[in-house]
């Protein structure tokens, strides 16, 4: 999932003709205050990352003059909020808000859902905790998709009445329009407040985008503003762009400062081998997320070359389940590929593969005569290969005799 930074949720929210409050960024505090003057009013500073709670984080302030706007930029500026940087902040007019309300549309492990409460903004967590009937929640059915009053009805359950409930029926509508035409993942819309005049305003958003849609919305495409408290190595930035450029599903490479690699599929498997990978007294050089790759293999080779190209780098697991999605050849062949490209010596960098499925004879065969690689049999469980690997890394680590 791609998150979107605040300013542009906001923008393309009001460019579907939601309502949202006026807002700029800015990357000074001089120009936070010079928004804030442009604004003649009350404003509110958010610093802009891509992360929930920063009302709890102190990263949400408001600002009745331009000075005061000033000041609070310079002091978010160059912090660190829900692991971010920030450098850029969003200035936006202040709402008089009667009544926050909370309104998400996601994906859980049935499909697309809506969630809402009639209690919203920075405690919406704690409401749900201390009160098991503030959050209601009901499936979509993709087909249907949301309509006003499937959303009346799901509004009604939070206890709300009288004629907010045909405005909130038509906006709900209208965020689940978008949350479909962007190819969102997650919509959540804290608060959807209630303003003094009873008009329905978006004074917080936040979406995150499928990452593989993103060569349909070029606008949001390549978004370099979120700044990690870690700086992106190359490696990382690399594949992120060949990630972002090819089409498919997605591909991802986390440096660490281990020393073993791990070329896995990501999700449950995957970490269950980082996990005991540690346990064992192994250190992982890097995560990975490879897709399932047929004729096409830029993804898988792009993750492949920056976990080989890893300056710590001593030794290799190639980790999989039985794969049902990708042939055991064309993985195999393309890491022998790498291997070869980057100039790796098996009989000093050894690698252990546990890869099972369609195209496995003749990916054996491929390296049955590569010193150094180590192509478990069928019977070898993910802890086998983990050991193996981390025996084999020790080994290396050796300096000769």
């Amino acid at each position: 999932m791609k998150p979107l930074l605040e300013d542009q949720t906001k923008a393309w929210l009001r460019d579907a003709g939601l309502r949202v409050p006026d807002g700029a960024t800015a990357r000074t505090a001089d120009e936070a205050a010079r928004i804030a003057h442009a604004m003649a009013s009350r404003v509110v500073v958010k610093a802009l990352v891509p992360t929930g709670r920063r009302g709890n984080a102190g990263a949400v302030e408001g600002a009745s003059t331009p000075e005061e706007a000033a000041v609070v930029a310079a002091r978010l500026f160059q912090t660190a909020v829900g692991g971010y940087v920030v450098h850029e902040v969003y200035v936006e007019q202040a709402v008089s808000i009667a009544r926050e309300l909370y309104c998400a549309l996601l994906f859980d492990d049935e499909g697309p859902r809506i969630v809402v409460s009639a209690t919203g903004g920075v405690d919406i967590e704690a409401s749900a905790r201390h009160d098991e009937g503030a959050i209601h929640s009901a499936g979509i059915d993709p087909l249907a998709g949301v309509t006003p009053w499937h959303a009346i009805d799901l509004w009604r359950r939070t206890g709300l009445r009288g004629p907010l409930l045909r405005t909130l029926g038509e906006v709900t509508a209208r965020l689940y329009t978008q949350f479909v035409a962007g190819d969102c993942e997650l919509l959540e819309i804290n608060p959807l407040a209630i303003d003094a005049n009873d008009n329905l305003v978006i004074v917080g958003a936040m979406a995150g985008v499928d990452a593989s849609a993103l060569r349909r919305h070029r606008a949001w495409l390549g978004n370099d503003r979120c700044h990690p408290v870690r700086a992106p190595s190359p490696r990382e930035t690399r594949v992120s762009a060949v990630d972002a450029e090819l089409p498919g599903p997605e591909a991802r490479y986390v440096e660490l400062d281990g020393d073993i690699g791990l070329l896995v599929g990501g999700g449950g498997a995957g970490l269950y081998q980082h996990d005991r990978m540690l346990a064992a007294g192994g250190r992982p050089a890097n995560h990975s997320v490879t897709p399932p790759t047929g004729a096409d293999n830029r993804k898988l080779r792009s993750v492949i070359d920056a976990i080989l190209q890893h300056p710590s780098i001593r030794a290799l697991l190639v980790g999989f389940n039985f794969a049902q999605m990708a042939r055991a050849d064309i993985r195999v062949a393309t890491l022998v590929e790498a291997l070869d490209a980057n100039g790796i010596d098996t009989t000093r960098f050894p690698v252990v593969i546990r890869l099972f499925g369609a195209g496995e004879a003749d990916a054996r065969a491929r390296v049955a005569d590569r010193r150094g690689i180590h192509y478990l049999p069928r019977e070898a469980s993910l802890d086998d290969a983990v050991r193996l690997a981390v025996r084999l890394a020790a080994d290396a680590r050796r300096p000769p005799a």
